[in-house]
């Protein structure tokens, strides 16, 4: 099947071309980047996309390699997904949760209910990846002092900190970089963050991940509210690939310590790591599991 015909111009001409690079040089800062050293060079402006391609105001075709940070994962201008827009945009544009429902909401929870890990039987939408975190922290620090008040034990109420594993990326909001662990991105952050505990990896051997991973949790378990990781695999820390069983030992250790186990799965879900969710590899629900 073609793409729908794309009246968007193959390329800009010059003048345009510096028109756009020069409005761009005095209102935009880009992210993660050092604008120093941008302003120094052409902008790589986008005109246009197809498929995996992205083509840029010179007519030049790139793969995006990256998948627009993880958001396009079947590709630009995809004809049923572009219509499926189109027929929604007809209907109504946006509405809220705050007291309504709407029938895309309710059908799109059920279809990713009926493929998610065996368990996870709510959604809870959000912005994006990072604030999907923030929601998954602030629903795990809120189940504790909910139950404390409710079960009148004032001890989980101290539940209230978080395990992470180093190098760790969950996102550049205050309570995301807070279990973060990427001291290029954190750093300067540190006065603003809430105190996280980290665990290394990857350890040498499994032996030694799965002793010293049980030892932490069992210590901490009185103060801990949850343990948040991305499951098998740690992306813009390096590509960090855990050791066979790591997830599912996490998993066990959590729930026979009362630990609620968070898997960030905003770059790990849809089919990247060769399974729908990468917690499926290890047969893994997590008490509360993050998308984007």
């Amino acid at each position: 099947m073609s793409s729908p015909e794309n009246t968007t111009p193959n390329k800009y001409d010059a003048a345009e071309i510096l028109r756009l690079a020069d409005a761009d040089r005095r209102h935009i800062w880009q992210p993660f980047t050092q604008m120093q050293e941008y302003l120094r060079a052409e902008p790589l402006l986008i005109a246009r996309a197809d498929g995996p391609y992205l083509y840029d105001a010179h007519g030049n075709r790139l793969l995006d390699g990256i998948s627009s940070l993880w958001c396009n994962v079947h590709g630009h201008r995809q004809p049923h997904i572009d219509a499926a827009i189109r027929a929604q945009l007809e209907r109504v544009a946006h509405s809220t949760l705050l007291g309504p429902t709407h029938e895309p909401a309710v059908e799109f929870a059920a279809r990713l209910i009926e493929i998610a890990p065996a368990g996870l039987t709510r959604v809870f939408y959000s912005d994006n990846g990072a604030t999907a975190c923030e929601v998954a922290l602030k629903m795990a620090f809120q189940y504790w002092q909910n139950r404390a008040q409710d079960e009148k034990r004032p001890a989980l109420a101290e539940k209230t900190k978080f395990i992470r594993l180093s190098e760790a990326y969950h996102g550049d909001t205050i309570g995301a970089v807070s279990v973060g662990g990427i001291e290029l991105f954190h750093r300067m952050f540190h006065p603003l963050l809430f105190h996280s505990v980290a665990f290394p990896v990857p350890l040498p051997n499994f032996a030694d991940a799965r002793a010293q991973v049980e030892v932490l949790i069992e210590e901490r378990a009185h103060e801990t509210a949850a343990f948040i990781m991305e499951p098998l695999v740690q992306g813009a820390g390096g590509m960090l690939v855990h050791q066979d069983g790591f997830l599912a030992h996490v998993r066990e250790i959590t729930r026979a310590c009362d630990v609620l186990l968070i898997c960030d799965e905003v770059a790990t879900g849809f089919g990247r790591t060769g399974r729908m969710f990468a917690c499926e590899h290890e047969q893994v629900t997590p008490d509360l599991m993050t998308l984007g």
